[in-house]
């Protein structure tokens, strides 16, 4: 089985307004920065925003540059949006290549654990969605690592899994509100890299075509919960090299503090705590210590 230190927990972004004074201290301290900020406490960060637009070399240098000092740390970056949901013609080759380009400075600096195309709903296996999968392991073909998140459950069978397997695509086990097509719950792995992201189970504004974004992840895994997922991470353990675990169940902070809940059982020793986020969820004060100058 591969150690325990082989397994990066962190949360889904780090840019949300209702995070301060959750999250970060308010008022923030002169010249704060949430990325650095975060990165004293985790070691993983998935980054969200590429999903909603490309990044460029120096946004990602910039991230690079703010976490040097964090030996251990990686980030995780979702893939433009374009290009797992967009039609067949509005991305092309050239437009991965100039992802896969913004990606050099962390890949370069051995931050980059992997990309993570994020598909819809509806993205159920059929041959045009295999034919997308296709083309796109074509025109991200380099070392960093792809995985595929799918919500649909037409592909937990054994012959798609081993479709994804041989495309490269890593196979990113997820937690949703249960209902329609959407998975349950596994631990599945498809290349050495293993990946987990908790959406919450808020499952009456999830189905709720209304509900805004905040509505939708608005939910704190309780211990039990917390611990299925332990057992399923360790699964994982034992079948990867590198497994990553992403909380985005967001809303007032809720995804770090699962995040460092599923951090210091998988440890099982205290962990360093943001003052901010202990306030708000005195709990987590039984998983770690409130660290000085947070």
């Amino acid at each position: 089985m591969v150690a325990p230190c082989d397994v990066y927990v962190g949360p889904a972004g780090w840019s949300y307004e209702d995070w301060k004074g959750v999250v970060y201290p308010h008022p923030k301290p002169p010249k704060f920065d949430p990325l650095v900020y975060l990165s004293r406490f985790f070691d993983l960060i998935e980054v969200n925003s590429t999903f909603y637009r490309p990044p460029t070399r120096g946004i990602t240098e910039s991230w690079a540059r703010r976490v040097r000092d964090r030996e251990r740390f990686r980030f995780t970056v979702k893939v433009f949006k374009e290009f797992t949901h967009g039609t067949r013609n509005a991305v092309s080759k050239s437009d991965a290549a100039s992802f896969l380009d913004s990606m050099k400075p962390l890949y370069g600096e051995g931050r980059l654990g992997g990309l993570l195309f994020q598909f819809p709903f509806w993205f159920e296996d059929h041959p045009d969605s295999r034919e997308r999968l296709r083309r796109l392991a074509d025109w991200f073909a380099s070392p960093i690592p792809i995985n595929v998140e799918i919500r649909h459950t037409s592909w937990l069978k054994r012959e798609p899994m081993t479709f994804l397997h041989e495309l490269g695509y890593g196979f990113v086990n997820i937690d949703l509100p249960q209902g329609g097509t959407n998975p349950p719950p596994t631990a599945f792995a498809t290349t050495p890299t293993g990946y987990v992201r908790l959406h919450g189970r808020n499952s009456a504004a999830w189905f709720n075509r209304t509900a805004g974004r905040d509505q939708k992840y608005d939910y704190r895994y309780g211990r039990e919960e917390v611990e299925e997922w332990i057992r399923r991470v360790q699964t994982l353990q034992g079948k990867t090299t590198v497994t990553y675990v992403v909380t985005n169940n967001h809303f007032r902070g809720q995804a770090p503090a699962n995040a460092l809940e599923i951090m210091a059982r998988l440890a099982a020793r205290k962990i360093p705590l943001p003052r901010a986020l202990a306030g708000a969820y005195p709990d987590l004060l039984e998983e770690g210590e409130i660290m000085d100058g947070a």
